[in-house]
């Protein structure tokens, strides 16, 4: 897998906070890109964090990629996991 960063981009920090708990379940390949950089090729805008999967398949969640991470890590989620996700996503990454 690899994972594509860029610095000050609001939804690296959380995908990395994933990943590490993560380390150690899969190979995966941290890459910082700068934030105009065109990662998925499907995609017309620039867009990370993004993570690209062993069988070519892009995730472009902050909130997929943070559950494939803890799902990977054997963390079964709950409520409040999905709450913070949530939040996450609407207050902190808005456009």
């Amino acid at each position: 897998m690899r994972l594509f960063v860029s610095e000050g981009a609001p939804g690296s920090l959380p995908v990395l906070a994933a990943a590490g708990r993560a380390r150690g379940r899969a190979e995966l390949l941290i890459s910082t890109v700068g934030p105009e950089d065109c990662v998925v090729p499907f995609l017309t805008r620039p867009k990370v964090p993004v993570l690209q999967l062993d069988s070519g398949n892009y995730l472009f969640s902050t909130s997929a990629i943070c559950r494939y991470f803890f799902l990977l890590s054997g963390w079964e989620q709950d409520d409040l996991t999905n709450q913070w996700l949530e939040w996450e996503a609407t207050e902190l990454q808005r456009s």
